[in-house]
């Protein structure tokens, strides 16, 4: 009986835990709940733009959203910290730590928000297709070795020697 209480009072304070840790957010455009982290993951529920939800965490460009009774993962740029139709400060400040902690921007803002991921997943290279126009642009950029040599000396730069990554080992994966 006694170890019966004693999960029901930890289970309990478990759910109190992730209850106090949501954080209320609104839905920037319609969103697919994901069942993991990843765009070709299961879709467990579709929600409309400004649906109310909790963010219960944050993984990477990620963050798990739990509406009603369903609980998945979307894009951090398809959510905006707030409750729907509250005001947030001019400073975007809700005071509340789990924003602040997550370091997630609250307040309003237009459609457009942007994410800073780091690195190209294999999808994006295997699909990846070139743009000549582009590399004409970036062409546009170069300098010839005495503008380099000039701009180098204006802000003290000095020559450096790397050492080569070494070629990988044959079966290595990076």
């Amino acid at each position: 009986m006694r170890s019966a209480l004693r999960l029901l009072i930890v289970s309990s304070c478990a759910c109190l835990a992730l209850a106090v840790r949501a954080e209320p957010a609104v839905t920037v455009r319609a969103v697919d709940l994901k069942q993991t982290p990843a765009a070709d993951a299961k879709t467990v529920a579709s929600l409309p733009a400004e649906s109310a939800v909790d963010l219960v965490t944050r993984q990477g460009a990620w963050v798990q959203l739990k509406s009603g009774k369903n609980t998945g993962w979307a894009k951090l740029f398809d959510v905006r910290l707030g409750q729907a139709g509250v005001q947030q400060t001019k400073s975007g400040a809700t005071g509340n730590t789990i924003a602040q902690t997550l370091n997630l921007a609250a307040g309003t803002r237009g459609s457009t928000v942007t994410t800073g991921v780091r690195g190209l997943d294999a999808d994006t290279l295997k699909n990846a297709v070139p743009n000549p126009q582009q590399v004409i642009q970036l062409d546009r950029y170069a300098v010839q070795k005495p503008e380099a040599e000039t701009f180098a000396r204006a802000g003290r730069l000095s020559d450096r020697t790397i050492d080569p990554l070494p070629a990988p080992t044959k079966g290595a994966s990076r």
